[in-house]
């Protein structure tokens, strides 16, 4: 679980780049479909609305942060939620890289090494708990 402190840098990151979202996030599904063209039809809407999708799912998770028995309620939820949303199982890896290129980009000169860190770990345990409620689901 990220440290308390990667979580407020993160949370304080995702709020300086409020004027900014979601269109931050339209050039981590052009990446996406850039790396693998059969992207593009994994997913329903448009740029827009997947951009919105994924901005509204991080600023959920950042609400729950402060209370661990929630988030991982919240990460399970949203994992069942979007099991079959797109390709973000297996290529969360590459959307977690797209997702922090984005964010320095928007951050520009702020960004720093410690920012980057904070994103990856809180963003890569948001996958993980994503991921476990997806499988808790096939279980259940």
């Amino acid at each position: 679980m990220p440290s308390a402190r990667q979580i407020a840098l993160v949370r304080n990151n995702f709020r300086a780049l409020s004027p900014k979202r979601p269109d931050i996030f339209i050039p981590v599904y052009d990446r996406q479909v850039g790396e693998d063209p059969k992207a593009a039809a994994q997913y329903d809407g448009s740029l827009c609305q997947r951009a919105r999708v994924l901005d509204g799912l991080i600023e959920l998770a950042l609400l729950s942060a402060d209370h661990p028995t929630a988030l991982f309620a919240t990460l399970h939820k949203m994992g069942q939620d979007y099991a079959h949303y797109g390709s973000w199982r297996e290529k969360h890896p590459f959307l977690i890289g797209q997702i922090i290129k984005a964010f320095a980009e928007a951050t520009d000169t702020h960004w720093t090494d410690e920012l980057a860190d904070a994103w990856e770990q809180f963003l890569y345990f948001m996958a993980e708990g994503m991921l476990e409620g997806v499988n808790s689901s096939r279980v259940a």
